[in-house]
């Protein structure tokens, strides 16, 4: 599951937008934002670090080629 850490955020990204008319009075605007932009965020950590891309990307332009970020690094 650490390895995978990313692939989760999507089907938790869906099952977030499904509970929130749960959520959605008019007395609650704030908690209703905050919870329409948390599975844009998890769409987004599913979408960059997917497959290692991101760890390609900042090699290839911060450590020019080089490998500065390793994948163990990279996952805390």
């Amino acid at each position: 599951m650490a390895d995978n850490w990313s692939r989760v955020s999507l089907p938790f990204a869906v099952l977030t937008l499904c509970s929130l008319p749960c959520f959605s009075t008019s007395d609650n605007l704030p908690l209703i934002l905050l919870y329409t932009l948390l599975p844009v965020y998890m769409i987004h950590h599913y979408k960059e670090p997917a497959h290692g891309r991101f760890i390609e990307f900042f090699n290839a332009t911060m450590g020019k080629g080089h490998e500065v970020l390793t994948k163990a690094f990279a996952s805390g």
